[in-house]
């Protein structure tokens, strides 16, 4: 059976990267037990460890809250994550061995099968589809065998996925851009197989570069969203 604290930890992490909790909104243990049907304890400490990833903040004598969105925080953790992953790779190419390689080609065919599912389509095969590519992923950053990067890598990928389930809105021309980026996909594995450092970082700029235009969209809805909320309070 999982350890509970671990459960309600990945219970609660999803829903707030999910938007089940809103930005800001105040975690009330009591709550929380209710919520997820569990101990006192489990939720204290999956709050905890939520909040050393940077999902939930603490405020003196208020206690813990969803962490806020802002404009610069999205800029931030974007350029962090790009940057540690490139990392991540370059240190995976430097110590690939065939087990890596294996683990990273069968990950790559198990998230080519799952199929797309829009940000607002059904919540649990929008997951399902998420997790097979965050599976893919993680298998290709396995291979840095840093702890660290692995951990600083899956906190600040939860608070982009966020932002994406936040902010992002479905587009038409949605599904054939996927079919472009796990053509993308299949290019960097074959970089990586040929322990091509300069190219692999190269296909990984393209395939930041490919997903500007819906970081451009989320930015401009997140700054449509902060100008309300402003207006409502001044108005309040």
């Amino acid at each position: 059976m999982q350890n509970p604290s671990k459960a309600a930890a990945f219970w609660l992490r999803r829903d707030i990267v999910r938007g089940v909790f809103e930005p800001h909104e105040r975690l009330k243990v009591e709550h929380l037990v209710q919520f997820y049907g569990v101990g006192h304890s489990p939720i204290r400490e999956a709050i905890l460890l939520m909040s050393e990833s940077g999902l939930v903040v603490h405020e003196h004598q208020k206690g813990y809250r969803v962490a806020p969105v802002s404009l610069a925080d999205y800029d931030d953790v974007l350029a962090v994550y790009q940057r540690l992953y490139k990392l991540a790779i370059e240190m995976a190419i430097d110590l690939a061995d065939d087990e890596w390689e294996e683990r990273v080609v069968v990950q790559l065919h198990r998230a080519s099968k799952a199929k797309v599912v829009e940000p607002d389509g059904e919540p649990e095969a929008r997951e399902h589809w998420q997790r097979a590519y965050w599976e893919f992923h993680g298998a290709l950053v396995s291979g840095c065998r840093s702890p660290l990067l692995m951990q600083l890598l899956g906190d600040i990928g939860f608070r982009l996925e966020r932002y994406v389930n936040l902010f992002a809105e479905p587009s038409e021309g949605r599904r054939s851009a996927d079919g472009e980026v796990l053509g993308m996909h299949r290019a960097i594995v074959d970089a990586l197989v040929a322990r091509d450092k300069s190219g692999a970082v190269a296909l990984i700029d393209d395939y930041f570069a490919a997903s500007q235009p819906v970081r451009n969209a989320i930015k401009e809805r997140l700054r449509s969203s902060l100008k309300a909320k402003r207006g409502r309070k001044r108005a309040d």
